[in-house]
């Protein structure tokens, strides 16, 4: 791999070194605008400036790839904007159209265009003495600064670092460093523009763009000068990806991209090297000429893109600007930056979201609708009271409803089953589902009333608890009930003799609840629940325990996870604490439609119920409190061993978030939603792009050894507490059941950490 990147450096170092900003030759992408444009727009106000070689760069080997002297362009401000600087770093290529273009906020400002030879979005510090390469963007960066400091960058007033593609990505890595050259009344922000490369599947199910960027931060030495927030819990290639960044960034930064990145489409989505039989190739070239299972393929990476800046959003300094164009570089052409016809969201062109943006007029969150759209839909921006409004009332109404459903005091009612249950009881036979039942009475947590520890109802709380014996006298097992009664306590040679208790689900919110509607007569005391029911069990021996596992499925499992590090605080550190999730992982995902159903559910009961005050603290010290709900969100920094047990084809998720009838009034879902072999080759598609969202989201949790994790690919919710948790026919990935699994994690007899490979290609099938 290294002689290959080799190989592909030298053919770039003997690439044509341009002094100007003009080289004729169009990329595929350009020629599709320029047909749309006009070849004229584009030159109409070309501004030519000058070469400037930076002072001092060859004494500080701050050299290109060939070794010759760096430079940069550099149009002087005047008037109100001689204090103001605006500094671009190029384009990758040496792109016709490096055009220092103004309007209005901008067009007096000191503009410098620092011209782009390394390689590496000037992170590299390297070399190569036998091929005589050198790869120093790090020491061109800063050599280009210090040199512009010099001509009275040191004295700005204001300063806004932008880049494009390459340089767009370098705008990020580089984004707090330029806040460190100035000084503090100085106002900084960053742009990005079409720098968001994502780390995504090409069609073919491999990584090209993280191969690709393996290649560069290996033969170019770029870890040293990534930074240290990211490369200190994720190796050097994933730190090289902005969407492992954004959200860490301190200084202002706004991402302009396209959803449909025309680049990224050609190079990391659909290149030829992964399309080998020319599938792709009208469709890369021209998305008019895509196939629905294609349009559904390009749908699943805007929605990872709009994933991967959800929690960057949230920060009120940032700005976001995604439209729904089918191209690369928006910034630094007239035509897409400040023309007539430019791309719009919400009647406002690029130009203006990023002034509006930089200079505090309003905050921009613009995101486009999907492609194809209606011309009347418009963009869309983040929020809106209204719709919060409806959120709440329907909860309400959902609420009121749960509270007259039958509160039964066993396990087992033998006629409710949800429609998961069927289809696993015609995997497995019912009658080996009920084969080792164990029916456990009913018993109220003591003190609960006097706390205000009440169901939605007003009535006490309860659990159910088998008292161990022999060796596991002083071992306990806390699962946190699914809302659905249905629970079964199966025990194995791990965990058969613990002391195991069912906490019963009641509140509505995960056990994370603290409020009450008066005028409905509702209680949301769920976190008083979680804490009496412990206060109990602590009386009745657990505060003696060697050993404890929390566990949770479906509503219980995302329980699991934000009580997870509460719950290691209630014993000594000598008791072996661990927590496991059982289809508690829910993602914050966009359906079919293009919505946010799971969201705005969450929305809803985080309001209604009063959750935000017991999240997890750091989460929302800088996320919004729906968002610390979801899981992919607080996994990371949950300091407790972890295991996440999870079906990348969720049924529940499948049936209620990504596929709900809401978002298919048609019922063009109603057969895949329940049977994946009735999906058509456009439904795998989004449900692979389901899958993959959800192994993106727990790539980082995964690598602490610690952390435990079993994914399958099952279409099935909650796996521990049916037959499908120790028989001899239950699921298994690398010949172990999920019990083995979770004895093997537990026990810390061997790293856990198994992903079901085998429906990996199966929508390309």
């Amino acid at each position: 791999m290294k002689l290959f990147w080799v190989s592909i450096v030298i053919s770039l170092a003997f690439s044509k070194w341009v002094a100007g900003f003009m080289e004729y030759g169009y990329n595929e992408t350009e020629i599709a605008l320029l047909e749309g444009y006009g070849e004229a727009k584009v030159g109409a106000n070309l501004l030519m400036v000058g070469l400037t070689l930076i002072r001092g760069a060859g004494a500080k080997r701050a050299v290109c790839l060939d070794g010759t002297l760096p430079g940069y362009h550099l149009h002087r401000g005047y008037g109100s904007g001689s204090n103001s600087w605006l500094i671009q770093l190029e384009f990758s290529r040496l792109d016709p159209h490096l055009i220092m273009y103004g309007v209005a906020d901008f067009f007096n400002w000191n503009r410098v265009k620092v011209r782009y030879c390394d390689g590496a979005s000037f992170t590299g510090d390297s070399e190569h003495k036998a091929k005589q390469l050198q790869f120093r963007g790090e020491r061109i960066w800063l050599a280009a600064m210090e040199d512009l400091k010099s001509k009275g960058m040191r004295y700005a007033k204001q300063a806004l670092l932008s880049g494009c593609s390459a340089g767009g990505l370098a705008a990020i890595l580089h984004c707090d460093k330029f806040q460190g050259l100035m000084p503090g009344y100085t106002k900084v922000k960053c742009l990005s523009d079409a720098g968001l490369f994502l780390d995504a599947h090409d069609v073919s199910g491999g990584h090209t763009l993280r191969n690709l960027y393996s290649g560069i931060v290996g033969l170019q030495g770029v870890k040293p000068n990534l930074p240290h927030y990211c490369t200190n819990h994720l190796d050097p290639t994933s730190c090289f990806f902005p969407q492992n960044l954004i959200s860490s960034v301190k200084t202002p930064l706004f991402i302009l991209n396209a959803a449909y990145d025309s680049w990224q489409i050609q190079s990391s989505l659909a290149p030829p090297a992964a399309d080998p039989a020319g599938y792709w190739r009208d469709c890369r070239l021209n998305h008019a000429k895509c196939t629905s299972s294609q349009i559904n393929f390009l749908q699943g990476f805007r929605n990872q893109m709009l994933n991967a800046v959800k929690r960057f959003s949230m920060s009120k300094q940032n700005g976001l600007f995604i439209n729904s164009c089918f191209a690369h570089c928006q910034s630094e052409r007239q035509d897409t930056w400040f023309a007539d016809d430019s791309p719009v969201i919400g009647n406002k062109a690029i130009a203006i979201a990023v002034g509006d943006w930089y200079f505090d007029r309003t905050s921009v969150k613009a995101i486009d609708c999907p492609y194809p759209f209606s011309e009347d839909l418009g963009g869309r921006e983040i929020g809106g009271e209204e719709r919060r409004a409806m959120v709440k009332f329907l909860w309400v109404g959902i609420v009121t409803a749960l509270v007259f459903r039958i509160w039964v005091d066993g396990f087992v009612e033998e006629k409710n089953f949800d429609e998961t249950v069927p289809s696993l009881l015609e995997t497995y036979g019912s009658s080996e589902a009920a084969n080792d039942i164990l029916m456990v009475g009913l018993t109220l947590v003591k003190g609960a009333a006097a706390k205000g520890a009440v169901c939605l109802d007003g009535t006490v709380p309860a659990y159910h608890l088998h008292r161990g014996y022999g060796s596991g006298a002083n071992s306990w097992l806390i699962h946190l009930q699914v809302s659905v009664l249905t629970i079964i306590m199966q025990g194995t040679a791990e965990f058969f003799n613990w002391n195991r208790v069912e906490l019963r689900y009641c509140d509505g919110a995960s056990f994370s609840g603290d409020g009450e509607n008066q005028a409905a007569k509702l209680k949301f005391r769920g976190q008083r629940i979680w804490l009496a029911a412990m206060d109990d069990l602590m009386s009745k021996g657990m505060r003696d325990a060697n050993h404890a596992l929390l566990s949770g499925c479906s509503a219980g499992g995302l329980s699991s996870i934000l009580h997870c590090d509460e719950f290691r605080g209630l014993f000594p550190t000598t008791t072996k604490v661990k927590c496991l999730s059982d289809a508690g992982f829910f993602l914050d995902a966009v359906d079919i439609s293009g919505e946010r159903t799971m969201r705005d559910f969450y929305s809803g009961v985080v309001s209604l119920q009063g959750v935000q005050e017991n999240l997890p603290r750091f989460c929302t010290s800088h996320l919004d409190s729906t968002s610390c709900f979801f899981p992919e969100n607080l996994i990371v920094n949950i300091t407790t061993p972890l295991f996440i047990l999870n079906s990348a084809y969720d049924s529940w998720q499948i049936n209620n978030s990504l596929a709900p009838p809401s978002a298919d009034p048609h019922g063009e879902w109603k057969s895949c939603r329940y049977n994946l072999a009735s999906c058509s080759a456009s439904q795998m598609q989004i449900l692979q792009g389901f899958r993959n969202q959800m192994l993106n989201a727990v790539k980082q949790f995964s690598m602490p050894n610690q952390n435990g994790m079993f994914i399958n690919s099952c279409l099935v919710h909650c796996q521990t507490e049916k037959s499908a948790w120790y028989a001899n026919e239950s699921p298994a990935l690398g010949n172990k059941t999920i019990a083995e699994a979770v004895g093997d994690w537990y026990f810390d007899r061997s790293e856990v950490k198994v992903v079901d490979e085998t429906c990996r290609h199966l929508a390309l099938e």
